[in-house]
């Protein structure tokens, strides 16, 4: 057989995938310290970025989303919060930023989830896939059932 040439778009693909992955693994690394590690509080002053990510990191279907994934995948994969847009959001004169849950496999990323959330981490929608809109946790909880996807 003759020697097969490369294809740039694969070398892009894969550029793109690792980029993805890094900066997933960075961002779950940032935000779930490795077991052994003392937990860090929230200082006072800090940033409304971290605050929105750790009210996010805070449900309890995004911990659960976490700890399937790394069991289902024998610790091959993590589940990591990452900005899915750095320009904030308005809804109804609310600023929100722009998350998204991610499982960070080893071969790809893929999204579960994105959310909007408030500076002060009070408050936070889910994206209706349906219809591109927003819904409150509430509703979200009650139609979509988040915690089925775990099996709790």
């Amino acid at each position: 057989m003759p020697p097969r040439a490369s294809s740039s778009k694969t070398a892009i693909t894969a550029g793109i995938l690792a980029g993805l992955l890094a900066a997933g693994l960075g961002a779950y690394y940032v935000y779930n310290p490795p077991a052994g590690t003392p937990a860090t509080q929230q200082a006072p002053g800090a940033q409304p970025e971290d605050r929105a990510v750790d009210a996010l990191m805070a449900l309890p279907e995004i911990k659960a989303w976490s700890a399937h994934i790394e069991k289902a995948s024998g610790g091959r994969s993590h589940g990591a919060v990452m900005e899915s847009d750095p320009e904030q959001r308005l809804v109804d004169g609310q600023a929100y930023f722009q998350l998204s849950f991610f499982e960070n496999a080893p071969d790809a990323a893929h999204r579960w989830e994105s959310f909007l959330v408030t500076p002060d981490g009070k408050r936070i929608l889910v994206e209706d896939i349906v219809n591109g809109d927003y819904m409150s946790l509430e509703r979200w909880r009650k139609e979509s059932k988040p915690m089925e996807r775990v099996g709790n």
